[in-house]
């Protein structure tokens, strides 16, 4: 079978990482430079508009015809140039990202990161003038007496459009590497069908009320100003909102440190309100820095800047595409946010959410918001920026005539870590239809299953969907809350530190199997390193694999951890160094690529969102082989968007396509449920 290799230069008005891929390919000013093109392992071809507009017809064919296999790195990019810019009925069949290959392989980031990561020799490396390049070429220029051109080209500038040529054919050197050397290793294949239907929802993409989204941004402005008006009375500054005005008034009224971070002000506002309980000290905050510091985080909160995202990069027919991003998360390899992220938006406030399949105060405050309604939120929910950031999902919402059919699996990372420990008595509860945190709650509160009140169940979630993956119960360091105990504040659920570790130690003597795959899989792993054998922990198989420590999951996917080794350090609580797994990756929030070390609850976490993601994987394929219209999907939920008179793709139907038996894992127990409606919620 024919393989094509392909790269894309481009040129428009519009700002690619500002508005994203659907505004960028849908503007009439957007056109393609030039493409480098390789066939099987013939030499790399130049296609260069400054010698024909025209694409050479053997690509053109080949782009076209679906037996052709086409490789690039960030292939929805080439793809999508392809179908919308030049005008090739290009089909999804077909089509290999490398950046997701590489991503699956454990590897982060864009083709330059990749390369480096890899170790590939210099000369297959991505050139370091393509930032520049682009700059010049690819992006409006600003008009000046000295320089008066608004684009430049191959007229104005030849060397550095020649060097433009070679660093376009350079990419497509460098994405063969990374692919040739990526390929061989198994496993893989299987999930080039879920990345074509991937494609087809992205290219769907999610549908956006603009008038919500215009009315939410209008209200937030004028909140934010009304606020920083009021700070402006309270503090007699003439602009609040600078640090450098603001600090000195503070430090002057108690505040005890130099900086106004988000998580700074959090823990002095936690900290003041504790000390008010103090008998002996009392407050250390006067009460105008208190109620300053709270108009200061209301006036911050950045989730309602997802509305200016949305209303950015919303393309043609009002729809957001391409913000799934396939096999973002490194090695499970679950999906991850461009710009507007939705696994990962603000809780909907309590005093709205749904409560018991009520949904009228949500959609009423959605309305509210619709409407423009500012004085009515007002007195809905009393602050509007909670109400504003809560109420994001409420963006998306299904054009007329048609609804929203969304549906979940139910408590799937509990079952999953159930089955895969063995744990009887969760596995017990998940069977009969119980629920596991009302079950925790069972042990926590010393009570009936059947007077668990819901607030005790809210307490327990914490305790169920953390310990599993051996967090602590947790402490205070740098003023943020660790362990079980910052993870249930992140969660909404205010537990006192000694509650998070008894919570944390009841979980491990309850589900006592849990605890037992820890280190049944740390065991594993060091076997496999130590001795270069395959080793078996339950339904997962370990394997050295070339550079790699392979893992194979039950549903026949590998996951991969890159230059593994076994190494000694001391535990953060302190005592004797101790055997710790390590390899080579990227840390969370930054931009290093170095040598990080887990332990066997990270390693379960790794493995239960990874098999989560397969069983989510199996659905959303039955789900577009039942006809479903998919328009997104979110960690263990399928969103889809069908007509208001149709009586086939119900919700029932939605949910046997999510729950039915799966071959590689006949007897792990799945449920779902799920809600009709006009916008997005969180049920």
């Amino acid at each position: 079978m024919t393989v094509l290799r392909l790269d894309w230069e481009t040129a428009s008005e519009v700002d690619l990482k500002k508005c994203g891929l659907d505004v960028y390919s849908a503007h009439p000013s957007t056109r393609v430079l030039m493409g480098a093109y390789q066939f099987d392992d013939e030499a790399v071809r130049h296609w260069d508009t400054a010698d024909t507009d025209r694409i050479p017809s053997e690509l053109a064919e080949a782009l076209e015809d679906p037996h052709v296999v086409k490789k690039a790195f960030n292939a929805q990019f080439e793809r999508v140039i392809a179908r919308r810019v030049l005008r090739l009925k290009v089909p999804y069949r077909g089509w290999r990202c490398t950046m997701a290959l590489a991503y699956a392989h454990s590897f982060v980031g864009g083709l330059g990161d990749i390369g480096h990561q890899m170790g590939l020799p210099d000369h297959l490396l991505k050139m370091k003038e393509g930032d520049r390049l682009i700059k010049r070429f690819s992006m409006p220029q600003k008009v000046t007496k000295n320089q008066p051109h608004r684009w430049r080209s191959w007229e104005t500038d030849p060397d550095d459009w020649a060097l433009f040529g070679t660093y376009n054919c350079q990419d497509v050197v460098t994405e063969g590497a990374i692919d040739d050397t990526l390929t061989p290793f198994a496993g893989l294949d299987s999930e080039w069908d879920l990345y074509e239907l991937d494609q087809l929802i992205n290219d769907r993409g999610l549908p956006v009320d603009l008038d919500f989204v215009e009315h939410a941004i209008w209200m937030a402005a004028r909140r934010k100003a009304e606020l920083l008006d009021e700070m402006a009375t309270l503090t007699g500054l003439r602009n609040p909102n600078s640090p450098a005005q603001l600090l000195p008034w503070l430090q002057d009224r108690g505040y005890p440190f130099g900086d106004l971070g988000k998580d700074t002000v959090k823990k002095v506002l936690r900290e003041n309100a504790a000390a008010a309980d103090d008998e002996m000290d009392g407050q250390f905050l006067d009460q105008e820095a208190v109620a300053c510091l709270r108009l200061r985080q209301s006036a911050s909160r950045t989730s309602t800047a997802k509305y200016t995202a949305l209303k950015a990069a919303a393309g043609p027919k009002s729809r957001m595409r391409f913000t799934f991003q396939f096999g973002g998360a490194s090695r499970t390899n679950r999906w991850s946010g461009r710009r507007f992220q939705p696994q990962n938006l603000t809780r909907t406030p309590k005093a709205i959410e749904p409560d018991g399949g009520d949904l009228h105060k949500l959609a009423f405050t959605t309305e509210l918001i619709r409407q423009g309604d500012y004085d009515g939120l007002g007195m809905m929910i009393g602050e509007p920026m909670e109400a504003l950031a809560g109420c994001i999902r409420s963006a998306i919402r299904a054009p007329e005539g048609y609804e929203l059919r969304v549906c979940d699996l139910s408590s799937i990372e509990t079952c999953v870590i159930a089955w895969l420990a063995g744990c009887v008595r969760l596995l017990e509860v998940i069977r009969s239809g119980k629920d596991p945190y009302k079950d925790f709650a069972t042990v926590l509160f010393s009570k009936p299953y059947d007077e668990v009140t819901k607030k005790e169940r809210g307490d327990s979630k914490p305790a169920v969907l953390g310990s599993g993956y051996r967090l602590g119960g947790g402490d205070m360091k740098e003023g943020k809350r660790t362990g079980l105990w910052g993870y249930a504040e992140n969660m909404g659920v205010d537990l006192t530190r000694e509650q998070s570790h008894e919570a944390t130690q009841l979980f491990r003597s309850t589900y006592h199997e849990i605890p037992k795959l820890w280190f049944a899989l740390e065991r594993a792993v060091e076997q496999c390193l130590r001795t270069g054998a395959p080793q078996k922990c339950g339904v997962l198989r370990f394997e050295k694999d070339g550079p790699y420590l392979t893992v194979w999951l039950p549903s026949g996917r590998p996951m991969r951890y890159f230059k593994p080794k076994i190494v000694m350090r001391v535990p953060p609580w302190g005592g004797e160094p101790k055997k710790n797994f390590s390899y080579m990756a990227q840390p969370q929030g930054t931009n290093k690529w170095v040598r990080i070390t887990s332990h066997g609850g990270k390693l379960v976490e790794n493995f239960v969102q990874a098999i989560a993601r397969d069983i989510l994987k199996e659905g959303l394929l039955a789900a577009h082989r039942a006809g479903f219209y998919i328009v997104g999907h979110v960690h263990d939920e399928i969103i889809t968007q069908q007509r208001l008179d149709d009586q086939v793709h119900t919700l029932e139907l939605l949910k046997t396509c999510m729950t039915r038996q799966l071959a590689w894992c006949p007897d792990l127990p799945l449920g779902a449920a799920g809600w009709c409606g006009p916008f997005y919620m969180k049920d």
